[in-house]
């Protein structure tokens, strides 16, 4: 590449999680290309679409980007696609995106194990009824009369809806507990499901009828919007429970709440919620039989460092002509020019002369 690579760096808006000036792990692989990570100072879009003109590439940490910013990307500027931190991408137009031949990509894998251990932890505690028995205990109640029925385990049946990344983990982890796994998802074929060691379902309905837990591992998009909704609570065993540490907005709160309180469910484990932070008065969060936790379960120290390298590394590729490895709008490749196919970040090291 003739000229030296320039991304741009946003930074999200509020929030606790970053300190925006502390960049260095998603600039490492720019600058280790000899190239120059830009971080954004304005706040309005026709200030991000001004800063814009001058990069390659841009670097999204949980900012929401206005659609018309992609109308100056692509295929109609110098800055050809943008990367975002973290798994979802509900915030991001990715049908604008392709339309302007704007490449896109996220960190996704960075955080398979942590999101996996907590939708298994979520069982856990369900299953155990940890919530109610903490509580007692905690208030100097020591008695057993609330603990039947509680599962076993061992030969129950686990729903995965969602056999990507992180759905495969929890299947294997799940396996470990000796529950049977049972999975759906359109878009993986059967042959993978046989490999996973997952049995295939054609559909959710059939899932709600046969699992004591279901647990969701969808993106959120038009498609899986309140994908889990009253119908299937009404289908579901009352001794069952469901797991979501997904997007909140996958499951119809209202629905789900009915079917507690109505006891069409025995409980849920939630790690997201529809409106996050979720106010005070949510009746989930009053519910004994409902573990709760918030939006945490990508974290670790190790994960979320790797997602940050991995921001970097992404911006490299398309700066340099390459697919991502992460792709998240794959009709972008009707609008914009060839480029080369990804190559796993060793690879690129090694092609860049880097050590």
């Amino acid at each position: 590449m003739a000229q030296k690579i320039r991304a741009l760096y946003i930074g999200p808006k509020g929030g606790d999680t970053f300190d925006p000036t502390q960049i260095e792990q998603q600039s490492r692989a720019i600058k280790a290309a000899g190239g120059d990570v830009i971080a954004f100072k304005g706040s309005s879009t026709g200030e991000l679409i001004e800063a814009l003109k001058d990069v390659d590439v841009a670097m999204s940490q949980g900012h929401r980007v206005d659609p018309a910013v992609f109308e100056h990307m692509g295929n109609n500027g110098r800055c050809k696609g943008m990367v975002s931190f973290g798994h979802g991408f509900d915030g991001i137009d990715t049908d604008v995106a392709a339309r302007n031949g704007v490449v896109l990509a996220n960190t996704a894998s960075f955080g398979t194990d942590e999101v996996s251990n907590q939708a298994m932890m979520h069982l856990l505690v369900c299953a155990r009824k940890f919530v109610i028995q903490d509580k007692m205990v905690r208030q100097g109640v020591w008695k057993r009369t609330t603990l039947a029925p509680m599962g076993h385990l061992s030969g129950q049946t686990l729903g995965i809806i969602g056999l990507g990344d992180i759905g495969r983990a929890v299947a294997r982890k799940a396996q470990a507990f000796r529950l049977n796994v049972i999975g759906f998802d359109p878009y993986i074929a059967s042959w993978d499901f046989k490999e996973y060691g997952v049995e295939q379902v054609t559909t959710v309905e059939e899932m709600c009828r046969r699992s004591d837990y279901i647990t969701l591992h969808v993106y959120l998009n038009p498609e899986t919007r309140n994908m889990f909704s009253k119908k299937h609570f009404d289908l579901m065993k009352p001794t069952a429970y469901l797991i979501n540490c997904s997007r909140g907005g996958v499951v119809d709160e209202k629905a789900l709440i009915e079917a507690l309180q109505k006891k069409k469910i025995a409980g849920a484990g939630l790690d997201v919620f529809e409106q996050e932070p979720t106010p005070g008065d949510n009746p989930l969060l009053k519910m004994e039989n409902v573990s709760v936790t918030n939006h945490y379960a990508s974290y670790s120290e190790v994960a979320w460092e790797r997602a940050q390298t991995q921001m970097g590394e992404e911006a490299v590729r398309i700066a340099m002509g390459h697919w991502p490895m992460s792709l998240i709008n794959p009709e972008v490749k009707h609008h914009a020019a060839p480029r080369k196919a990804a190559k796993t970040w060793e690879v690129m090291k090694v092609d860049m002369g880097l050590k």
